[in-house]
């Protein structure tokens, strides 16, 4: 027997509605996928059958696409080690990252349907002190959690909010297009949440560069996606995200996004063994070297001519 949780009334109507869920067949669909998982020789490291929900439903239980996804998935952490390897929320460094808070679940939607909330407060990371890989490998931690743990972002897809308010050229410095071009690929064609709404927020002078940039990352699917510029005016924002639903940084009603980070940090320490087995997920088709960084992934609909961009964002001026 599958050790699968339930879902809620408003969000299993979702799930056969909009995904094609039928709860009478996640265990014999999830046995097919755990049986091709095994007869893989090359695909290794430990899936929750509730983790395999996530990617059936992230495809709209199409075995063919949970198939290309996964194998995406593993191709990936395994490409990107600096990215889910020395991801201990105990570790020192580690836990300093987490509690900047660069990327954030909020808890609350006005909906239980809505997409769940994700706030990118892209200039909180110190340069200093850490890399943008870094940033990224928490990033994975906490969508790790949520694709195990949170039917809503699983069954109703994400909105980001980017916040690019006190983004300097440091930042944008660390930015090597071949590294975003395999971030990208892990977050979009490699998960199983899907992407609802990405909303733009305080982009200083000089960013419609990075933002074309940011843009030609995307998926096709996602270019087609609602993506909105909202300047500096939280007025504007918050037509599409009310107060109540917003953390006070934003003029919300939530209380300061310090609570949420507190949240977050004390969750991901209390998973700390879960993260550490997600880190042993491997493909030995892609060794983790420079050589094998410039690999086609497998069933990736984007070839490697870095979108058109070549290097990194080194000419790149920000007032």
């Amino acid at each position: 027997m599958l050790a699968l949780r339930p879902l809620s009334f408003d969000l299993l109507e979702v799930a056969k509605s909009e995904l094609n869920e039928d709860p009478r067949q996640l265990t014999s669909q999830i046995d097919v996928i755990k049986s091709w998982l095994n007869e893989c020789t090359t695909l290794s490291g430990p899936m929750q059958d509730q983790v395999l929900l996530s990617f059936l439903r992230g495809c709209k239980f199409s075995l063919v696409k949970v198939k290309e996804k996964l194998s995406l998935f593993f191709w990936t952490r395994t490409i990107l080690q600096q990215v889910v390897q020395n991801r201990d929320p105990l570790d020192e460094h580690v836990l300093q990252i987490i509690r900047l808070g660069v990327g954030i679940p909020l808890p609350k939607t006005i909906n239980p349907k809505d997409p769940k909330i994700f706030v990118i407060r892209v200039a909180q990371f110190d340069t200093e002190k850490c890399s943008f890989a870094d940033v990224i490998k928490v990033g994975t931690m906490i969508n790790d959690i949520l694709m195990r743990d949170d039917d809503q972002v699983v069954v109703c897809g994400m909105s980001l909010i980017i916040d690019l308010a006190k983004v300097k050229a440091a930042h944008l410095l660390q930015l090597d297009m071949e590294f975003l071009r395999h971030v990208a690929i892990l977050y979009q064609d490699a998960s199983p949440f899907r992407m609802q709404g990405i909303h733009i927020l305080n982009p200083p002078p000089g960013m419609q560069t990075v933002l074309s940039i940011f843009k030609s990352l995307l998926s096709d699917k996602n270019q087609d996606k609602r993506i909105l510029a909202h300047g500096s005016s939280l007025a504007s924002l918050h037509q599409h995200f009310p107060q109540e639903i917003l953390p006070a940084e934003y003029d919300g009603l939530l209380g300061p996004i310090q609570e949420c980070l507190d949240f977050w940090e004390a969750k991901l320490i209390n998973n700390r063994d879960y993260l550490l087995d997600m880190s042993k997920l491997r493909d030995s088709r892609a060794d983790a070297t420079t050589e094998s960084i410039a690999l086609k992934p497998p069933g990736c609909s984007k070839e490697n001519e870095l979108f058109g961009i070549e290097g990194s964002f080194r000419k790149l001026e920000l007032d």
